[in-house]
């Protein structure tokens, strides 16, 4: 496929330092139409700098973020069209949110692919052209307002509808959770065209959200059996995985539905409709779908109010995927890719909880590799992660969907199993035990063998009132199994209570 973004060149002001300034990868984007501009960072100044002939801005993060803060409002407040991509280190993903919200299109972890950085540049381009398009309509409309004096009430109208398009998307853009955005659009999809149906199917993840004007459940119903149509999928059951949308431009009609089953109801026999694919540069990601009674098709100024919405829907959501997908990383151990510890707290905490209140079964499992720091030693840090990766992946494989396998450090783990007994543990924690003293660990100069000790501890239990307690309970089965020589399980015994103890928890 072609990097080529479009006929002539597309001119880039790069802001950064020599050292990124020296990478190949601004010479490979040179060949596929992009020439890029070096300017040094420290001598870049926004308000002096022309960039009249500047399509995009490539500025380098450093390691003062108000620097990159300062920069954006400086764009900002000079009404600037161009698209900003920043680049830098892993940030935490509030402060790369932060970043979105003050302009800037993207934020690419540097050093990254040549295709990524392609990918976020040509997204970039096409979105602020878009955005251009808008904002020449804006100006083209505004000049036949001062003009023709006739078209005063249409105009006056046009400018309210735009102050509704300014306070939806500013809507849409102040939350980075999908379902509050979509609350958002369908709050004011219907004071801008008159709705009286919405409905809003988008594809990895699959989900439809609809809205009616009557709280009508039957046409919703009807709705989302056909917007999952459009995904191909059976409308009673909707998966995760990535679906090609049938709809590839817009369509607006204006139908008879008096014999058509589809959009029925009972008191309403004609509908106009406009569908408006949503997508991120050349990729599909949804379809909204507006309906209202009448006759009347949705206008031409209509239909480009609801462009607008569709585009600047898309952005949104896709800024909620990637802050998702941030916090998600933020969640998830970089080796081994199963939760960090810190991702078991809530999960410990929610299954104590239910424990103490309702007496429900929970078991948590640490599992510690036995002579870990021989395969390191001998074999080297490459080796000893190569295990860690596969032992997480047999681990994963082992245990139920419902269960949390993370890596609690260094070379050890720990497995929450919820509403599992002990009587359910113990052999869940053989066949792991034995499944990695069987198993041959794959590393670079041939097979390593290993075995596994593992402590469980069962959240029913007197002596746990706390999740410190719990794992304590579990670390303290997991220290017996190795005094016992190793490559064994050992369950958390419970230490008999004193009678005044006794007593107290039964008061309680």
């Amino acid at each position: 496929m072609s990097l080529q973004p479009h006929d002539g060149l597309s001119r880039i002001l790069l802001v950064g330092t020599p050292a990124l300034h020296r990478d190949m990868r601004w010479i490979q984007l040179a060949r596929h139409g992009f020439a890029c501009v070096p300017v040094m960072k420290r001598r870049y100044n926004v308000n002096t700098d022309g960039t009249a002939d500047i399509q995009a801005i490539v500025y380098q993060v450093g390691a003062r973020t108000a620097d990159t803060l300062a920069f954006l409002e400086s764009v900002a407040s000079r009404q600037s069209d161009v698209c900003i991509i920043l680049v830098g280190r892993n940030q935490k993903p509030d402060m790369v949110a932060q970043f979105l919200r003050k302009g800037a299109f993207d934020y690419v972890n540097w050093p990254c692919s040549l295709s990524r950085l392609t990918d976020s540049l040509i997204s970039g381009l096409r979105n602020r052209q878009t955005f251009l398009e808008v904002r020449t309509l804006s100006e083209d409309l505004a000049n036949a307002n001062r003009s023709l004096a006739q078209e005063r009430d249409a105009l006056k109208q046009f400018n309210r509808r735009l102050a509704g398009l300014n306070q939806l998307t500013q809507a849409l853009a102040r939350s980075l959770k999908p379902d509050e955005v979509v609350q958002a659009l369908f709050a004011g999809v219907p004071t801008l065209t008159g709705a009286e149906l919405i409905g809003l199917v988008r594809t990895n993840p699959e989900r439809v959200w609809t809205w009616s004007k009557d709280g009508g459940q039957e046409r919703e119903q009807i709705l989302r059996t056909q917007l999952l149509g459009r995904l191909g999928r059976p409308p009673q059951r909707v998966t995760s995985g990535a679906a090609t949308l049938r709809l590839v431009g817009s369509r607006s009609t204006s139908l008879i539905k008096s014999d058509d089953s589809s959009f029925a109801h009972p008191q309403q026999t004609t509908q106009a409709m406009h569908d408006i694919p949503l997508a991120i540069g050349p990729h599909a990601i949804g379809v909204l779908h507006v309906q209202r009674a009448g006759s009347q098709p949705f206008t031409e100024d209509e239909q480009q109010l609801l462009a607008t919405i569709g585009t600047s829907l898309s952005l949104t959501l896709r800024n909620a995927d990637a802050h998702q997908e941030l916090q998600d990383m933020a969640l998830r151990d970089p080796l081994t890719g199963v939760f960090n510890r810190r991702a078991l707290d809530e999960p410990l905490m929610r299954e104590l909880k239910a424990g103490l209140r309702y007496k429900t079964p929970a078991c948590l499992m640490i599992l510690d590799l036995d002579y870990f720091k021989t395969v390191n030693d001998r074999l080297g840090h490459t080796a000893g992660d190569l295990v860690l990766q596969e032992l997480a992946s047999l681990m994963t494989d082992t245990v139920r969907d419902v269960d949390m396998v993370g890596r609690y450090g260094g070379e050890e783990f720990a497995i929450i199993l919820p509403h599992t007994s002990i009587e359910q543990a113990q052999p869940l924690a053989e066949r792991l035990r034995n499944l990695i003293e069987t198993h041959a660990f794959d590393v670079e100069d041939g097979t390593v063998r290993l075995t596994a000790s593992i402590g469980i501890a069962e959240v029913c239990n007197p002596a746990i009132a706390a999740v410190e307690d719990w794992v304590n309970a579990a670390d303290a089965a997991l220290y017996e199994a190795k005094a016992q020589g190793r490559n064994r399980v050992v369950v958390h015994a419970l230490a008999p209570l004193a009678p005044v103890q006794a007593a107290a928890l039964c008061a309680a």
